[in-house]
């Protein structure tokens, strides 16, 4: 009997995430610039609450300040999924976006935030 291949592991997240509301900027390729508000971040992405999600693959420049931080984020990203309506759980409609082009120092920035925000710490801490 010829042995069944193994599963692989599930995919693990390289950044911890965390649900932050944040106002955010971003370009539509077809409309200009855009303003929403983020359901949930990491250092590698963030979802995007809008009942207008851009299609799978859409290159978009993402920009947008963290509480207690001075100055922009500036972010280059690529929409990698997208809920297209509220889902039976209550999810608003929106769109995930990988980052795929950031600079250290900005990716650092949100992971500090991140983790503060998941330890109950105030911007203040930051």
């Amino acid at each position: 009997m010829a042995a069944l291949p193994k599963a692989s592991p599930p995919k693990k997240r390289n950044y911890p995430r965390a649900p932050v509301s944040i106002r955010i900027r971003y370009k539509d390729p077809q409309k200009g610039m855009k303003e929403a508000f983020t359901a949930i971040m990491g250092g590698g992405g963030l979802f995007i609450d809008t009942v207008s999600p851009l299609p799978t693959g859409t290159a978009v420049s993402l920009a947008f300040g963290l509480p207690g931080r001075s100055g922009s984020v500036n972010v280059d990203g690529q929409v990698v999924w997208v809920r297209p309506e509220f889902d039976p759980k209550g999810f608003s409609p929106g769109m995930g976006i990988q980052f795929k082009k950031i600079n250290e120092a900005d990716r650092e920035k949100i992971a500090q935030f991140v983790m503060h925000t998941l330890m109950g710490r105030s911007e203040a801490d930051l």
